[in-house]
């Protein structure tokens, strides 16, 4: 989670941009590396702690050279030996593949996740967008006429598990949350109320079954879908939703909201659950296609988390530094990336 951008000076006087990355997550194995998602500045402070909020008084700091090393010309971090940061070869599901989390007490990655701050120069950590970028997208015609106006707009959050806020340490940092505040921000004479009728476990079928009650009576300014997760996942049977009938379900919610509502849809695409689990059935990205394929079609906006979420594994991420129930929740850092699919979409 970037901080807004400022002027900094290095050698020879010269100006430079840098941005604060904030709780970036990780889960160290042992010693080895892992790569930090940007290159830190080497001048400047990288802490890392153990809670996910900077502002926990009680939270663990941890110190550099005695519990953690950077290198900051490869930009990687590892824990060092007998570090106060716990290290994840020690959770008792590390090295099982594929998993069932139902055999363990505790499954989940909490006690072994930690958050770096750092300072970078990367232009990518960029997560702002702009009222401009608004009105270009026509994506948010109606909440942004409502806004802009001083009037209260109606914002139904509407999905899965993920988007009911799972693992997230507030609901401000849920991705809905971050969301809506970029919004406040940017129109700030209006408000936004937010109502989240999503379900966890439930999959499109589920959805597209209850829309008609949870959701359009509250007559919504803008509406946020995202299933595709518990969609995918894989059974003796097949997948709990086949994708036929998941495209099927998502065309039930935008054209029922169309007609009954007028509303913004915009559509969310799933993350990637955890490789190792059982349940994991490989095939997210044909939901994810699947989704952004009813986008285009119906001329709605995708904030395509799936394709953010792939870049961060693609950079060395873990499953488990993203992953903080260990199967398919973001942690905090997670849905900041999901937050990001927002800003990529109304910049595109």
């Amino acid at each position: 989670m970037a901080e807004q951008a400022i002027t900094a000076r290095g050698e020879g006087n010269n100006e430079y941009m840098m941005s604060k990355q904030k709780s970036e997550s990780f889960v160290f194995v042992k010693e080895d590396p892992l790569p930090l998602r940007y290159r830190p500045i080497a001048d400047q402070t990288l802490g890392v702690r153990k809670s996910p909020l900077s502002s926990d008084a009680k939270h663990v700091r941890f110190e550099e050279g005695k519990d953690f090393v950077v290198d900051y010309d490869q930009a990687t971090i590892r824990r060092t030996e007998g570090s106060r940061i716990p290290d994840g070869s020690q959770h008792p599901m590390y090295g099982v593949s594929p998993f069932d989390h139902t055999q363990y007490p505790d499954y989940s990655n909490r006690n072994y996740t930690v958050y770096a701050d750092y300072w970078t120069d990367d232009p990518r950590t960029d997560d702002r967008f702009t009222v401009s970028d608004v009105e270009r997208s026509a994506y948010l015609k109606r909440i942004a006429r409502k806004l802009s106006s001083g009037e209260e707009a109606l914002y139904v959050v509407y999905g899965d598990s993920i988007s009911a806020g799972g693992e997230a340490s507030e609901e401000r940092l849920a991705y809905y949350g971050r969301f809506a505040e970029s919004l406040r921000l940017l129109f700030p004479e209006g408000r936004i109320k937010i109502v989240n009728k999503s379900v966890g476990g439930e999959a499109s079928d589920g959805g597209a079954s209850r829309i008609l009650d949870d959701v359009v009576p509250r007559q919504p300014d803008l509406v946020s879908i995202g299933y595709g997760m518990n969609d995918q996942n894989r059974h003796p049977h097949g997948n709990s939703v086949p994708l036929k009938l998941f495209e099927s379900h998502l065309r039930y919610m935008v054209e029922t909201l169309r007609k009954e509502c007028g509303c913004d849809i915009l559509l969310v695409t799933p993350c990637e659950p955890n490789p190792h689990w059982e349940h994991a059935s490989g095939a997210t990205h044909l939901y994810a296609d699947t989704i952004k394929k009813l986008g285009v079609e119906y001329g709605v906006g995708v904030a395509d988390a799936h394709a953010l979420w792939n870049e961060e594994l693609s950079a060395g991420k873990t499953p488990e530094s993203l992953l903080l129930n260990n199967i398919n929740h973001p942690n905090d850092y997670g849905h900041w990336i999901y937050s990001c699919a927002f800003a990529s979409m109304l910049k595109l």
